[in-house]
């Protein structure tokens, strides 16, 4: 995961950066070190196959 600038984060899909609040982190269950910062564009895209979760909210990550 790519934060920048201490508020926002880098999608790991399309490379765009946006507002921290505003991307999902998708996580893999068996593997908790894989983890993907999707914008909701890439999200819909995606979606959220079997054997993962997603977090909407991860502005505790913002510094």
């Amino acid at each position: 995961m790519k934060i920048v600038d201490g508020d926002k984060a880098e999608c790991d899909r399309c490379e765009s950066v946006l507002p921290i609040g505003d991307v999902s982190l998708l996580e893999k269950e068996t593997n908790r070190d894989y983890e993907r910062v999707l914008c909701e564009d890439c999200l819909g895209a995606v979606g959220i196959p079997q054997g993962y979760t997603l977090r909407r909210d991860i502005s505790h990550l913002a510094g």
